[in-house]
């Protein structure tokens, strides 16, 4: 792996495509959003987007909307008014609604004669630390389900609606990001038969269908009507059909076959893959539906792990990666959507490689995705490692490393097994403990949830 140049190495990404600067065209004679600043008119105007180099200096997101707040506006769509005769309501008019809150009752006035005679100590709320990893996205996530593709007339009127409500780019993205996933299904049919054709945002929106070229279109001409800065960024993309390479094998042409985007998100350059964050193709290439928060909240050192674009300009990381270090990387061991879900991140699973060595003794560890995740036993399950030849490990938590760790002997072959133990005595065994699970082991039924593998073999 090299090292980068100093800085500055780094420019703004590349000047958009005719297609793109055509598109932002037609967007500019389009209703466009408010702009955000203030200014002497009242209204807000968008700050500069700084460049890619001050873009690597990390800073925290703004923390989530009050949960007082996100139930509100929720609350609002219930009590739309009744359409008149001849009036329809488009998701013009709902966002509208939810963007307009009601005026508060004016309060009875205070009687300041029976004002209490003693002192009152004033105790500050503790705030809980924000960040993207663990940030409340529902009240986007809610919004995004409520505008169906049928009822939409404009990619113009999709990007008011979703965004009316909220004032934090982060949210306007977020409920970008998921409108795709509940109204845009991957076009198998296209993709099985090589026979994919130019989109454009307006043709997505009117079939519902894409590929993945298709998802990054929409979301950057969505993203931008909303006054954020984004590129569509084609490169390889380890998905369906990959399949690592052997030990030994010839290093492969450089090919290009997926296509995601780069977004500033308050002066952050950022990484999202609306594509695979919708939904995925499996076995027999059967498209299933299934949200992917995670290609929307990685960072781009485990978004580099399965892309590898075209231009390094955005890879954003702080090490640039070839192309012979990005498709000769070793095999992670394989995880099921379900380690992911528990709050779980392959960046720090270890071993990392999928093929770990015979008669060793190895440590096993996991840890969350964020440091705000609890890690308490009442708030995780029983992790315990499964070798072919040992009984169930259970891995403790150690405060020092800040994981979950097991130091286990290797047998001479076979598989090794991560689970959560998912029920005890038919019970589900979600927060009872290391103390608890082992007084009932052998004692009591149990069943398992599988997290990840480890192959066995001789190095």
């Amino acid at each position: 792996m090299s090292v980068r140049p100093p800085l500055p190495r780094r420019v703004a990404p590349p000047t958009p495509t005719s297609d793109v600067k055509k598109n932002r065209a037609q967007a500019s004679s389009a209703p466009s959003l408010p702009p955000r600043g203030p200014t002497a008119t009242g209204q807000r105007k968008y700050e500069d987007i700084p460049d890619l180099t001050r873009l690597l200096a990390r800073k925290p997101p703004p923390p989530p909307l009050p949960a007082a707040t996100v139930s509100k506006r929720l609350s609002t769509l219930s009590d739309m008014p009744t359409p008149r005769r001849g009036m329809t309501l488009t998701p013009f008019s709902v966002a509208m609604h939810l963007a307009t809150p009601a005026t508060p009752p004016t309060p009875p006035p205070v009687n300041l004669t029976s004002k209490p005679a003693f002192s009152v100590e004033v105790v500050e709320e503790e705030t809980t630390p924000s960040c993207i990893e663990c940030r409340d996205f529902s009240s986007a996530d809610a919004h995004a389900a409520c505008f169906p593709r049928h009822t939409i007339r404009s990619v113009e009127e999709l990007a008011y609606a979703l965004a009316a409500p909220f004032t934090e780019e982060i949210d306007k993205a977020r409920v970008a990001f998921t409108w795709l996933h509940h109204n845009i299904a991957y076009d198998t049919g296209a993709f099985f038969s090589g026979n994919i054709q130019a989109s454009s945002a307006e043709s997505t929106l009117a079939s519902g269908l894409a590929v993945c070229d298709g998802y990054a279109g929409l979301f950057e001409r969505l993203t931008e009507l909303m006054g954020l800065q984004t590129h569509k960024v084609t490169g390889h993309g380890k998905g369906y059909g990959y399949t690592a390479l052997a030990p030994g094998d010839p290093l492969p042409q450089v090919t290009m076959n997926h296509a995601w985007n780069c977004i500033s998100i308050d002066g952050e350059w950022r990484l999202v893959d609306p594509c695979w964050g919708s939904g995925h193709l499996g076995d027999g290439g059967i498209y299933t539906a299934k949200f992917a928060p995670k290609w929307f909240t990685c960072s781009p050192t485990e978004f580099g792990t399965r892309h590898f674009p075209e231009d390094p300009s955005f890879q954003l990381t702080p090490e640039e990666f070839s192309w012979e270090d990005y498709i000769l990387a070793p095999e992670s061991p394989p995880i099921p959507p379900i380690f992911e879900e528990l709050g779980f991140t392959s960046m720090t699973l270890q071993p990392s490689t999928k093929y770990i060595p015979e008669r060793q003794f190895i440590t096993f560890s996991i840890s969350k995705r964020c440091e705000h995740m609890s890690t308490a036993e009442e708030d995780n399950y029983v992790f315990v490692i499964k070798t072919s030849d040992k009984d169930f490990t259970p891995l403790r938590y150690d405060n020092n490393q800040g994981a979950w760790t097991a130091n286990v002997f290797t047998p001479r072959a076979g598989t090794v097994f991560l689970y959560a133990v998912d029920t005890i005595d038919g019970q589900d065994a979600f927060g009872v403990g290391v103390a608890a699970y082992s007084q009932a082991k052998g004692k009591k039924g149990m069943s398992f949830k599988g997290l990840a593998t480890w192959t066995i073999t001789h190095l």
